[in-house]
């Protein structure tokens, strides 16, 4: 990571949703090049302020150009955009107040507060659930077709169209990353299989699973998800994406599980529920992000989750 960092020297990186779980990570790392001016937003009120960090308290769809100035920024060099309205369960994946304002309003306020800055490259957080749904066996890659299922997906992919069209616009670079499903420390508030479960385990409650648990998923540590990150971001091609940013290696539910169990020392065994079905198996090629950014070796499933299950430990005491 360290290499990768350097590219970043004397530079003015802006991170939106700073406060977020990949954002919160994101800026973990950039933290560690003391020669790196950060520009933070995020909608939650920050109570402190540190050498070479600058927290901007704002919604995406309130950005104007004076919340830059007002702060004596003359350049912001590098956007990482990774503020959105993300949906924390699928019941409000169809919202569409916070969609639209958040994610639409949100990203073109955004683009236009910068057009006097003049950012040198956008990267773009997008999502897989930009895809149409494959059918069962199949591999996903950036070659699949587009044609997402809700709206938050469909914000995505216009938000995707939105940067492209603005960064050829002002001759900037932009990097479209669609993130895959990652885990790990900080995805408290995800209805999602390994922090509901990890919950569960830890209050002494069975495990449920649908079918026999033999559907697959593929899972990239936070870390992971961080690096791929910044090496794009330090990519020499101008113009990088859609990448997906995925393991590229899919496990069954069954086998996740069980390896919570045994990390959390719980002593009971998951329940199945064998009238419902497994549901379909979901397996992503990441060749491009391996071409594209290198290669690196990558914190194991097991690592991953033994991390996350010393978070929540954390959390509980």
């Amino acid at each position: 990571m360290d290499n990768f960092l350097s590219f970043l020297r004397g530079k003015t990186v802006l991170v939106t949703g700073a406060t977020g779980f990949i954002g919160t990570h994101l800026v973990k790392h950039l933290c560690a090049n003391p020669d790196l001016h950060l520009v933070l937003v995020s909608r939650k009120p920050q109570p402190y302020n540190e050498d070479g960090v600058t927290w901007v308290n704002s919604s995406l769809e309130e950005l104007t150009p004076e919340h830059w100035k007002t702060r004596g920024l003359k350049k912001i060099d590098l956007v990482f955009h990774l503020g959105a309205f993300t949906p924390k369960s699928s019941d409000v994946i169809n919202s569409i107040e916070p969609i639209y304002q958040n994610n639409l309003i949100g990203t073109r306020n955004l683009l236009n507060s910068l057009s006097p800055l003049l950012p040198e490259r956008i990267v773009f957080a997008s999502t897989l659930d930009v895809y149409a749904p494959l059918a069962d066996g199949l591999v996903l890659t950036e070659s699949s077709p587009v044609q997402p299922e809700s709206l938050y997906g469909a914000s995505k992919l216009f938000c995707e169209k939105l940067v492209q069209t603005y960064a050829q616009q002002q001759g900037c670079g932009y990097t479209i990353l669609r993130y895959g499903h990652i885990f790990g420390p900080g995805e408290v508030a995800y209805r999602k299989l390994i922090p509901q479960t990890i919950q569960r385990l830890l209050l002494g409650e069975v495990p449920v699973l649908y079918g026999d648990g033999s559907a697959e998923r593929d899972f990239l540590y936070v870390e992971d998800a961080v690096t791929a990150t910044v090496r794009a971001a330090a990519s020499p091609l101008l113009n990088l994406g859609p990448v997906n940013i995925v393991r590229g290696a899919s496990s069954p539910i069954r086998n996740i599980v069980e390896l919570l169990i045994k990390y959390t020392n719980f002593s009971g065994s998951i329940q199945y529920l064998a009238d419902q079905s497994s549901g379909h198996s979901l397996r992503f090629d990441n060749h491009k992000m391996r071409e594209t950014i290198g290669e690196w070796k990558l914190i194991t499933l097991e690592d991953g989750l033994k991390r996350e299950v010393d978070y929540f430990r954390e959390l509980s005491q």
